[in-house]
């Protein structure tokens, strides 16, 4: 026996040399005690097999001696860095796995579906497995089951029945007398059958298949997940999104479907019958009826307040832990659940962080680094430096689970792990190799959002990538014209206007529209056998005339271009008349719809707050979506906002919802970024972008505000009560587009520039002579009849 213990500590500790030999004799005495019959034997068979195979305690094979399996569960439990044996067919980690096969140690369930099936000698079926031999041969489960041999008085209901557990005096009970043992589960707290009970405690089958069943590669899909079906009858094991159960009549909607529940009765119910029909009860946070999650020391909590208290922490007044608060005092205050005895542990098995459980004992924080790093992973396995940024970006977003739940779904991540998994130096020119679409462009702008790519106008700088896709089934004769049409005459006369505009300019859809014009303007002349240098203004007017639509128009641009490269004479293109506005909303429609918007609670803040603003002012689509915080200006009594070059005063109601919204929470997590940018009252679905016009018009348009007509009354009021000038200044319109207006506003103001001319000269005179009180008095009553609601 000294022999054997000696030879066993000495493998022992040469494969964990942080255990001491006082260690290794402690866990070996737990996992082979003395006492037990042939323990030498035992641990000669320890130190053999680890003589032989070095890494036994970290290679996970369960082609290995038992007791190498208690072995491994004594050091796991204590902490030491081993990964216990599990079944070679089904990966269930225990610590009895008695049947040895060539590939592995195999549970009781893997060895029966394993064994060889036999024809049964009662009911003749083949393939059947063996449940037991009787003289006449082997025999099924089935007529085991039915065999009067097994049959006994059952203790509880007295009739003649096959015995499926016996009580405590020996007598047996059938499976109708048989009631499972309810026990506490030490994840959620409540009272069910138990699935799992270990020195932890009791675990029940939704905890269980939560955090506790094993993971094996879906022979389907090929991710890591639980699997919901071993494999059997050449069908691989298949996870719970692969797996579909098979199809029966549900007892509630009488419909043909998968049914994965019972109701009390044992009848199937599919999923949609079961989440309608659960039984609802109070819930001890928040009182609503509603179905409950868990049990608490507080009681019944539903997933709405389940979600809330783990995802927020706090200290625990009693014991001082930062932990979720499930209890409460004698006094009413909340306190953790350890204080109370509630044995559910939240606390991250990885990091230590208490809340925001997500899978396996992991919280969400460590489980978002594991998927970023899976997401990111070069052909190396490891996340780039070039990506590093980005990794960091995800990983410290401020909500978790939205991130996981992006990775997951999101179909930008495909291709963003496409190009981490290719190992390219990622660049901007090689994005513009791609195919244009919404997941490039969502890309491009996460990258220079997290520092990856240099900032550029993204809007503007696609545009020669879209053209060479464009160009892939067109003449090359077309091509040579289009390419320099685009990159020397429209684009760089965008990019020049970009430079010095205060809102970035959206022009690519403009640009795009006219370089596909002149493309179908070319098409339209190889039709005709033309060239440039034969065009006459004849051929103009009927291309001109042929149109369904004023898009035909914007050859115009083309035109100019050829032109000035004399590649055509001078040719005329005729304007398109300006059109007055035709729709806009009504007085009697436009006020109501401006007092929900300051009242309405039932409306989304930032909804009230664009719609408002219209509404009362008309400023564009494009300057109200990259309104910021900046753009606000609060003192002690008044508000302003700053659509123009001068700020407009805001009505107190207005003043309350903008302040609320620029002091709210962004709704979607914000990625940090390593170059400051601003933060947009008005943010979109883009990291680092406000929303789109188009976005916020249909946005606005959903909830009854038509922006067209709303901007168009807003703006011919502001025109039928002010000047032009004062116009331009707080919309921050051109003064040109103000005089237009005020014209259609048909106001004429001779009689407000004499009124000035007429204060300006009293102000000098009262300087002159030192009456500058009565000076003011006569200029605002001079004033006093022009004065409107507005103006005030």
């Amino acid at each position: 026996m000294e022999a054997a213990t000696a030879a066993a500590v000495g493998q022992v500790t040469m494969a964990l040399p942080t255990l001491s030999t006082a260690d290794a004799n402690a866990v070996l005495e737990a996992a082979v005690p003395i006492p037990v019959r042939g323990a030498a034997r035992f641990l000669e068979e320890l130190a053999e097999h680890m003589a032989t195979h070095p890494d036994a305690l970290t290679s996970g094979s369960s082609l290995c001696p038992p007791v190498l399996l208690r072995l491994a569960e004594v050091l796991h439990e204590a902490g030491h860095p081993v990964v216990r044996p599990g079944c070679a067919h089904c990966g269930k980690i225990r610590s009895d796995l008695r049947q040895l096969r060539p590939e592995g140690r195999l549970c009781g369930s893997c060895d029966a579906r394993s064994r060889k099936r036999e024809t049964c000698a009662r009911c003749h079926r083949e393939g059947q497995r063996v449940t037991a031999r009787r003289p006449e041969g082997p025999i099924c489960h089935r007529c085991y089951r039915t065999d009067p041999a097994t049959f006994e008085t059952c203790a509880g209901c007295g009739q003649l029945r096959h015995p499926v557990v016996r009580r405590d005096d020996g007598r047996g009970l059938c499976m109708k007398c048989w009631q499972r043992p309810m026990h506490t589960c030490a994840s959620c707290g409540k009272t069910a059958a138990a699935a799992l009970v270990d020195d932890d405690g009791a675990v029940c089958h939704l905890c269980y298949n939560r955090h506790r069943r094993p993971r094996r590669l879906c022979g389907r899909c090929g991710k890591l997940k639980r699997i919901a079906r071993n494999a059997r009858d050449g069908q691989p094991d298949l996870c719970d999104g692969c797996y579909q159960s098979p199809e029966v009549t549900c007892s509630i909607c009488s419909r043909v479907r998968p049914c994965t529940s019972r109701d009390p009765h044992g009848r199937p119910v599919c999923a949609t019958c079961y989440q309608r029909h659960r039984a609802g009860e109070p819930c001890a946070r928040c009182g609503k009826t509603k179905p409950g999650n868990a049990r608490w020391p507080i009681g019944p909590v539903c997933m709405t307040c389940y979600t809330a208290v783990l995802r927020s922490p706090a200290e625990c007044p009693r014991c001082g832990k930062v932990q979720p608060l499930t209890a409460r005092g004698d006094d009413g205050a909340e306190i953790c659940g350890p204080c109370v005895g509630f044995a559910a542990d939240y606390t991250c098995k990885q990091c230590g962080r208490a809340g925001n459980p997500h899978s396996r004992g992991r919280c969400a924080h460590c489980v978002l680094a594991e998927r970023v790093n899976a997401l990111l992973a070069g052909p190396d396995g490891t996340v780039t430096p070039q990506l590093e940024p980005l990794a960091t970006a995800l990983t410290d977003a401020p909500s978790p689970f939205r991130a996981i739940q992006w990775i997951k779904e999101s179909p930008n991540t495909r291709l963003l792990a496409q190009l981490a998994t290719d190992g390219h130096l990622l660049s901007h020119e090689l994005l513009d190799k791609l195919p244009p679409s919404r997941n490039q462009r969502y890309i491009r702008q996460l990258l220079v959002h997290t520092g990856v790519f240099e900032e550029c106008h993204e809007d503007l700088e696609r545009i020669p990538g879209w053209l060479e896709h464009e160009l892939a089934d067109k003449p090359a004769a077309h091509a040579r014209l289009a390419r320099p049409f685009l990159n020397w005459f429209l684009l760089r006369r965008a990019r020049q206007r970009a430079a010095y505009r205060h809102h970035p300019a959206s022009a690519d859809r403009d640009l795009r529209r006219r370089v596909s014009v002149a493309l179908d303007f070319l098409a339209w002349m190889d039709q005709r056998d033309l060239i440039l240098a034969d065009l006459a203004q004849e051929h103009i007017d009927d291309w001109i005339a042929g149109a369904t639509s004023q898009r035909r128009y914007l050859i115009r641009y083309f035109l100019n271009w050829t032109t000035s490269r004399r590649l055509t004479r001078e040719l005329t293109v005729p304007s398109l008349p300006r059109q007055e506005p035709q729709d806009l909303l009504d007085e009697d429609d436009r006020w109501p719809l401006l007092k929900s918007c300051l009242t309405d609670d039932a409306l989304p803040t930032d909804v009230r707050a664009a719609g408002a603003i219209t509404l009362l002012f008309g400023p564009s689509t494009k300057r109200l979506c990259h309104l910021t915080p900046e753009h606000l200006k609060f003192d002690d009594k008044h508000a302003h906002l700053v659509l123009g070059r001068h700020p407009v005063l805001l009505p107190p109601m207005l003043a309350q919802l903008l302040r609320q919204l620029a002091e709210q929470p962004q709704l979607r997590p914000q990625l940090s970024r390593v170059r400051p940018g601003p933060r947009w009252l008005f943010p979109g679905m883009v990291p680092g972008k406000p929303i789109s016009t188009h976005g916020m018009t249909q946005k606005l348009n959903r909830y009854g505000i038509p922006v067209r007509t709303a901007r168009n009354a807003a703006l011919a009021a502001l025109a039928a009560d002010l000047p032009s000038p004062i116009v331009a200044d707080v919309t921050g319109m051109h003064r040109h587009t103000a005089l237009r207006w005020v014209a259609y506003a048909q106001r004429h103001w001779a009689e407000y520039l004499a009124a000035r001319a007429e204060a300006v000269a009293s102000r000098e005179e009262a300087e002159t002579r030192g009456g500058t009180q009565s000076a003011v008095e006569s200029a605002l009553a001079s004033f006093e009849k022009f004065e409107t609601p507005t103006t005030r």
